[in-house]
């Protein structure tokens, strides 16, 4: 058997010496070549670059099989098949892992790509002793080793009824960006996914204007369970506020995306990863929480699970509670046209909104044969808020003061749909086809009367606000995979996404008992439709035992128009179709150090509601408006990092061409009135330094600490004097446990964001710290956990407008947002249960997961 694999060897090593001689001459002309050049030297040098590298992929892969070969067979003492081993292929001298593989059905493995040198082999098994080899080498006259068949002696003692506690860290670092493991956190309970976000690093919230930024920038796109969320950010953040954490898995921060990922968002992908449950035999769980801040808070929910192997059925049901308080101040000046000019003013507003929450959701998978498995799933949530807002303040007038007070009484429902279907075919031996089919329905009704009382009665008028939105979104996607060889893998797809919104809005008054327009650019009636076509391919290669290239493109042509708008000015028919290229190359440095580099584009869509003319109600003199003549945002991102075991490092840098800047003082069609629109700024870079650090100082204390900050730099050209900035920001969080006796275990985490700016206006700094608390009941009867969310209320949210340039309406204004915390620190007492039971099957599947976990 030697004999005949050393001649095969040999013939593999001769057929691939063409192929490693082109490897190593593009290599020198690559690096031969400024990366400044590569990248930024213009589109037709990075498509050359992108297909010669593709190019030598393909070429690669026909000798993938050139390289030497370790083979195997592992059997237990009763000669058995030992499947779902782990086999570790390590250097000799140091011990330093190089390749893993699991062991298969016929307890067989196999590695190729071994380059010259001494190693031994390692096997770990959940139930027998682990197993080393002696040492052996790799030499161009012995290109291979078979170790023979090696048998493994059972564990001493023999697992019965096994748990497994992950042990990941809360903060991961991957080529595409974070991933934060929210089930470490005791604060996980109890909170809602918007908390647990805000919780994450370089995630920054503003809950004045329900936006979302990462590392620094507003474009995120967010994603549950690998679906996009087609939703402007004030519907995601309510769809957030409303779902609890305790079902949360992870959550991943993509910063450069791969392409498989849709196009959209300049800023990343977040990705809201829900729990999955694999396990034979019925189970499921229980979760309970009520806790108090200004006002009472509660919510509970219901996880049931059946896995038959054949069948797997699932159903949930959520509900949440929340009565909550906020509290605006302003004061300043800015001309205000129907008041005759420039006038001083003070603003306080109080905001007591009451939302509940109710989601429920039930799924089915079918394995038809051992190559083919169909499901599908069900998610229904509703969603309203009561507001009752206290809006009062006064104008300060040449020749007298404008005292006004206003009640606004608002009540909005939400209802959302997404039922979906999919397919999981593996063809042949590896290759893999998936189809899925979803649909998203948004559905929003919305009416908030407003009642002003003004010291001049021609102020006076009782208005109301509307807003009416109908979002369906249908989306059938397909994804396909062929592995060429051990070392090549092909990723594809296609994806089409359609989206159909009616939008109805507008501000009427009172006058004789009869609602009317306010005026002219206060109302309207918008229904908008969106394609965007979009297909990929990757190639991931395997250069060597140390290195992984993966090269992709995603081309998405996208159309999106009006039918009909009662202002004809604010019809649209926009189309992009564009490339966009990534590439990521990973290098392990060693057993515990890894460089990552990569490169990828992106764009940010307007949204329909950043198109969309409808108007909605903000204050006597201004509205929330949308501008039909945004363009979309065109990004780069270049990024590099170093990861050493847990300790996670890395640099980016980005460029935004047109950056869509929200809620920017505009003027409009009617004069004198305030439009809060958004508009594109001329660019935007970010240099960014990324860290996460950490510690074990003791088996019963972990700490985490987590950096994010750098320089940032935009010019706007839309205020009559152009404005350019440069600025440094960072954003700090951290963690630390304590695991104390009798199951006890302790939290406090917190988060420092600095200040920053954004356009015309500059935020103060705002912190937190929390703090959890948690107890283990015997016998597997749950857990109790206690949480206190900014434990010294000292979350506040300060900003100056007007503070870099003058606007149309000559603003300056210094405003300060207060969220419920800040009166009082939000206190939650949360339980929790596992239900049911799981088969010995179970038991086996579950640690082949576990060894995966480990590769």
């Amino acid at each position: 058997m030697h004999a005949a694999m050393d001649k095969q060897q040999v013939r593999h090593y001769s057929l691939t010496k063409p192929v490693l001689w082109a490897y190593k001459r593009w290599w020198s002309i690559g690096c031969s070549c400024s990366s400044t050049r590569f990248f930024w030297g213009g589109r037709k040098n990075f498509f050359c670059s992108m297909k010669t590298l593709i190019a030598l992929l393909i070429v690669m892969s026909f000798g993938t099989a050139a390289y030497s070969q370790v083979v195997g067979k592992l059997v237990s003492a009763d000669g058995t098949a030992v499947d779902f081993a782990t086999v570790s292929v390590l250097r000799s001298p140091d011990s330093a892992a190089v390749r893993s593989a699991l062991s298969d059905g016929n307890g067989a493995f196999s590695f190729t790509g071994i380059s010259n040198g001494s190693y031994i082999l390692k096997v770990t098994s959940l139930v027998h002793i682990t197993w080393s080899s002696k040492p052996f080498v790799i030499t161009p006259a012995q290109p291979g080793y078979d170790v023979g068949t090696v048998v493994l002696a059972a564990a001493s003692k023999q697992l019965g009824e096994v748990i497994i506690r992950s042990n990941k860290p809360l903060v991961q670092q991957q080529p595409g960006g974070l991933v934060v493991n929210v089930q470490n956190s005791l604060m996980a309970k109890g909170s809602t996914v918007l908390q647990v976000l805000q919780r994450s690093p370089g995630v920054v919230l503003d809950p004045q204007h329900s936006g979302i930024s990462l590392n620094g920038k507003s474009g995120v796109m967010v994603m549950l369970d690998g679906k996009l969320l087609r939703l402007t950010t004030e519907q995601v953040t309510a769809l957030l506020n409303g779902m609890t954490a305790d079902d949360l898995d992870k959550i991943e921060l993509l910063s450069t995306p791969p392409a498989r990922y849709d196009a959209d968002g300049n800023a990343g992908l977040i990705n809201i990863v829900t729990k999955k449950n694999k396990k034979q035999g019925t189970s499921g769980s229980v979760t309970a929480s009520a806790g108090y801040g200004k006002g009472e808070k509660g919510s509970a929910g219901l996880n049931l699970n059946h896995n038959s192997g054949k069948l797997s059925l699932r159903g949930s049901y959520d509900y949440a509670h929340d009565r909550s308080y906020s509290l605006l101040l302003a004061e300043g000046s800015e001309v205000v046209g129907i008041l005759g000019g420039q006038s001083a003013f003070q603003y306080n507003g109080e905001s007591k909104p009451f939302t509940t929450y109710n989601g429920m959701g039930a799924g089915l998978d079918y394995r038809v044969s051992p190559t083919l498995t169909v499901g599908g799933a069900l998610n229904y949530a509703i969603s309203t808020n009561d507001n009752n807002n206290h809006n009062f303040g006064s104008y300060l007038l040449p020749d007298t003061t404008l005292a006004f007070d206003s009640q606004l009484v608002g009540n909005s429902r939400t209802h959302y749909l997404h039922p979906s279907l999919y397919l999981e075919q593996t063809i042949g031996k590896d290759q893999k086809l998936n189809i899925d089919l979803d649909y998203f329905g948004h559905y929003n009704r919305g009416l908030t009367q407003v009642q002003s009382d003004f010291s001049n009665s021609v102020f006076g008028q009782r208005q109301r606000n509307f807003a009416n939105a109908d979002i369906n979104v249908g989306v059938a996607k397909i994804d396909y995979t062929n592995p060429f060889s051990k070392v090549l893998r092909l990723e594809s797809g296609l994806k089409s996404t359609y989206t159909r919104s009616q939008s109805t809005a507008g501000i009427e008054k009172l006058v004789d008992g009869n609602w009317v327009n306010i005026g002219a650019g206060t109302s309207n009636d918008l229904a908008t439709k969106e394609f965007i076509g979009g297909a990929y391919a990757i190639l991931n290669w395997q250069a060597d035992s140390l290195t992984n290239i993966s090269a992709g493109a995603r081309y998405e042509y996208s159309r999106n128009s009006t039918n009909h708008s009662l202002d004809a000015a604010y019809l649209i028919d926009r189309k992009l179709g564009k490339l966009f290229p990534s590439i990521f190359l990973t290098r392990k440095l060693n057993a515990t150090d890894e460089l990552q580099l990569s490169y990828t584009e992106r764009v940010t869509r307007p949204t329909f509601a950043d198109l969309a003319s409808y108007v909605s109600y903000n204050d006597p003199v201004s509205v929330f408006t949308g501008n039909p003549a945004l363009k979309p945002t065109i990004t780069h991102n270049l990024k590099l990092a170093y990861n050493r075991q847990d300790y996670l490092f890395s640099v980016l840098y980005s460029r935004d061409i047109n950056p869509i800047q929200g809620v920017q003082i505009m003027t409009g069609p009617t004069p004198g009135l305030v439009y809060l629109m958004p508009e594109n700024g001329d660019w935007q870079n970010n240099f960014l330094f990324q860290a996460t650090i950490p510690i074990k100082p003791a088996a019963w204390w972990e700490m985490s600490y987590g950096f994010v900050g750098g320089l940032h730099q935009y010019k706007v050209s839309y205020f009559p004097q152009p404005l350019q900035k440069t600025y440094f920001s960072y954003n700090i969080n951290f963690s630390e446990s304590f695991k104390l006796p009798l199951q006890y275990a302790i939290e406090l985490s917190g988060y420092y964001n600095s200040s920053a700016y954004d356009s015309n206006s500059g935020s103060s700094p705002n912190a937190a710290i929390n703090l959890g608390f948690k107890k283990e009941l015997p016998n597997q009867k749950g857990s109790f956990q206690l949480s206190v969310s900014d434990l010294f209320s000292s979350v506040i949210y300060r900003a100056k407008i007007g503070q870099l340039t003058t606007d149309a309406f000559n603003t300056d204004v210094r405003v300060s947002y207060q969220p419920e915390s800040r009166f009082f620190p939000i206190i939650k007492l949360s339980y929790s249960r596992a239900l049911g039971t799981n088969s010995k099957a179970s038991r086996k599947n579950k640690g082949t997961d576990d060894e995966q976990k480990r590769l």
